[in-house]
């Protein structure tokens, strides 16, 4: 077996690459998005193939990877319009492995962005319905700035929910994490300018009606005041449309990432790409198991595409190792 990794700007031109270098039956065996300029490290591992194997590939295998990808979106329930760009997107690429025509079809359509806890200088204001995990979240991403040897603070700004602040300063003790609690936004101004300025700021908010316009705009109101990226935290599952419409309504209150939560009680990922889609917000990451300490894994096209194909409907909970994602 032959090993060797590309670095490219998109996974199309790095599909591209491993073609033109390995030949069709290159085999993917992982993708990584560099957080710092974009750009994409694909490895591809080559076997050992007799030729007159290798001369079986042809468009009709191409054709049959659509055919693939058809019976994967329909099964996933992604919306008619939203497919018919990503099967599109696919052929254009006319390539025998579905999981690359497809990873490059959601590369091309759809956005990704790095791992929060890889973003610096804004504190990030996660946002969301009530329910959709925002607390876990905030901690698992404290929880990943750890590993990754940076400092954290945790604000909440959650004075509804019953327990809600002990949740969260048990969350902070366990990480070692500062933490701070926020009535409003000019509480949350004078915490977020006493923090260190190498801290990692995570701001957990209250569960926000998307179709309540005075509490969106609160929300986007504070986030203006100490200059927060706001990323939509919205749990996996649910009515395609109903989903799609929340994304656009927190979008418009100025989020631009999204965290999908709950993959792992779940086996149709067809809202998670029509909120992403419809708010035109890029996939940051993605909750695949209650744990704090490894339950939050980042997400690129291809591991993405290995949740969709129809191969990959699980009977278990998706893992950062079944994702083939690099932590």
């Amino acid at each position: 077996m032959r090993l060797k990794s590309f670095i490219a700007t998109s996974i199309p031109e790095a599909m591209k690459l491993v073609r033109e270098h390995l030949g069709p039956e290159a085999v993917i065996i992982s993708t990584q998005h560099d957080g710092g300029d974009g750009k994409v490290k694909v490895t591809a591992a080559l076997e050992d193939t007799p030729l007159d194997e290798l001369a079986l590939a042809g468009p009709a295998q191409a054709l049959d990877s659509i055919d693939e990808l058809s019976e994967g979106l329909d099964y996933h329930r992604v919306p008619a319009g939203l497919a018919d760009r990503l099967l599109g997107a696919a052929a254009q690429l006319a390539t025998a492995d579905g999981i690359m025509a497809l990873a490059g079809a959601l590369d091309a359509v759809l956005a990704f962005a790095a791992p929060p806890e890889s973003q610096s200088g804004r504190p990030l204001m996660l946002v969301g319905p009530p329910g959709a995990g925002k607390t876990a979240t905030a901690a698992k991403i404290c929880a990943r700035a750890r590993l990754a040897e940076r400092h954290s603070t945790l604000i909440t700004m959650d004075t509804v929910k019953a327990g809600g602040l002990a949740q969260v300063s048990t969350f902070a003790e366990a990480l070692g994490a500062g933490l701070g609690q926020a009535p409003d936004a000019e509480a949350l101004h004078e915490l977020v300018q006493a923090c260190p300025g190498k801290n990692l700021v995570v701001i957990d908010t209250v569960g926000c009606n998307p179709l309540d316009n005075a509490e969106r705009s609160r929300l986007a109101d504070a986030a203006r005041t100490v200059g927060a990226d706001l990323v939509l935290v919205l749990a996996a599952g649910g009515d395609v449309l109903e989903v799609a419409e929340c994304a656009l309504a927190f979008a418009e209150a100025g989020a631009g990432r999204l965290i999908a939560t709950k993959l792992d009680t779940i086996r149709r990922l067809g809202g998670v790409l029509s909120a992403a889609d419809a708010g035109r917000l890029a996939m940051a990451a993605a909750g695949v198991s209650p744990n704090i300490g490894d339950g939050l894994t980042a997400i690129n096209p291809v591991s993405l595409a290995r949740l969709i194909l129809p191969g990959a409907a699980r009977e278990t909970a998706p893992t950062p190792l079944a994702l083939g994602i690099q932590r």
